[in-house]
């Protein structure tokens, strides 16, 4: 992958209007914000780097990064998360390049050892199926996501939370609201405890299992269903080289699909991704200048350069508009992955949601950084699972710590205040209402 981008990146050598000459560092994500913050105090920061849109926001309110609006209106057919990911204070910051929407990974070979016909399509037959497999076959779990502290853990149950008519957060009268603590993520909270609690459809030691654990889950042959990234397909087929003979049976037994449907009918699974985002001249080391930096954005994202490493980094990256599609690897898929892995990775793609995002159609600076004080909106869910905190308190606790590092920051100028009671099961929306109450919906599980 490395190789691939830093071929295409040095074709913007040739494609450039002066002379230019480029360069490519790849830094690992664990130590990325420390060089972002180091480059910023030392300016040495490169001319454009990638990140998600988030960081691009926060970026562009501390007046470090440059704005990509101009060059974002110039083209149509945005994805609708991805059209809003980088929206603010009337600007658009860093420049959309791929997504990579979670997928459900499923076991044919497991299905059909327990007599169940096709894979999961709705939440019911998540636990219908899922009963199923647990009961006819020797599987320790039948439908598994996350549920560690972990980003995949929250990336899933924010899915499951939109699904469910939530979101984290509000945005109304130009004011953000916190939403983590209100009676839709509760609902979708126990929901998902529910496949423990009630369904006994989770792995055993839930708890411990994030995303890694759950890819080796699948890896193991102890779970008929992951929903993870396809690193795991990746695992079994590389794009490239084909089928790894590790994992040959599994490989041609692996059927990606959709995350099932929920309450809402939508089939949302979570959005992760990058944009590049062009630096402002006084933070970097080589000041190219905005029009240089935005041409190397522009002609990092058409569909002929996108082309050459999308091939090599398949199933995971996706278009992010609609465009882009048009590009061979979707149009004639050349790489070793079945046809149908690459078709369904770009319908989940255009069906995607993103924490905070979705839930005000904008962008804000604090949330890159909530992304991961609460590692992805994981602590009040893995909390549950692992140390049976009470789930109404933890979701408060997850939510007051937000509110209270928005509050903390200069971005608003108002106070959100914190909540001391509920939420109540009672005040959730009426299409969630028959899974509390088991009317014609496998009911969930409600210690309250």
């Amino acid at each position: 992958m490395t190789e691939a981008l830093q071929t295409t990146a040095s074709g913007f050598e040739d494609a450039a209007d002066s002379n230019v000459n480029v360069s490519v560092e790849v830094i690992t994500w664990d130590s990325i914000f420390q060089e972002w913050e180091a480059g910023i105090q030392g300016r040495s920061l490169p001319d454009v780097s990638e990140m998600a849109n988030e960081h691009a926001v926060n970026f562009g309110y501390q007046g470090a990064a440059e704005p990509t609006t101009d060059l974002f209106n110039e083209y149509d057919g945005w994805y609708e998360t991805v059209s809003n990911w980088g929206r603010f204070d009337g600007d658009f910051w860093g420049l959309p390049w791929f997504i990579q929407p979670r997928t459900s990974h499923v076991n044919r070979d497991i299905l059909e050892q327990a007599g169940v016909d096709s894979p999961p399509e709705t939440w019911e037959e998540i636990v219908t199926k899922g009963q199923a497999i647990v009961e006819n076959t020797d599987v320790s779990a039948a439908w598994t996501t996350p549920g560690a502290q972990d980003f995949s853990t929250g990336q899933n149950v924010s899915a499951f939370n939109y699904q469910a008519g939530g979101g984290w957060y509000s945005y109304e009268n130009d004011q953000w609201g916190v939403e983590v603590d209100s009676a839709t993520s509760l609902f979708a909270h126990l929901w998902t405890l529910s496949m423990r609690e009630e369904w006994d459809i989770a792995p055993g030691g839930w708890g411990g299992v994030g995303g890694t654990a759950a890819n080796e889950l699948y890896q193991s042959g102890e779970t008929g269903v992951s929903h993870v990234t396809t690193q795991l397909a990746r695992g079994l087929i590389d794009p490239q080289e084909g089928v790894n003979p590790d994992y040959s049976d599994l490989a041609e037994a692996t059927e990606l699909t959709q995350m099932p449907a929920g309450p809402t009918g939508e089939r949302i699974s979570f959005m992760g991704g990058a944009c590049n985002t062009s630096f402002a001249d006084e933070t970097t080391q080589y000041s190219a200048g905005s029009e240089i930096s935005s041409n190397f954005i522009d002609y990092m994202t058409q569909p002929e350069q996108l082309n050459t490493y999308f091939q090599v980094a398949a199933p995971n990256f996706l278009p992010v508009r609609s465009g882009q599609e048009e590009m061979e690897l979707f149009a004639n898929n050349p790489t070793e992955l079945p046809d149908s892995w690459i078709e369904t990775r770009l319908i989940q793609g255009r069906n995607a949601a993103r924490y905070g995002v979705t839930d005000g159609n904008r962008c804000a600076p604090f949330l890159g950084s909530l992304e991961g004080s609460t590692s992805g909106y994981s602590t009040a869910l893995s909390g549950m699972i692992g140390n049976n905190a009470d789930p109404k308190q933890a979701l408060r606790d997850m939510g007051n710590n937000i509110r209270s590092t928005i509050n903390d920051a200069d971005y608003i100028d108002y106070e959100l205040e914190e909540t001391t009671s509920g939420p109540s099961l009672d005040d959730a929306a009426d299409i969630v209402q028959p899974w509390i109450e088991g009317d014609g919906k496998p009911q969930i599980y409600n210690p309250y």
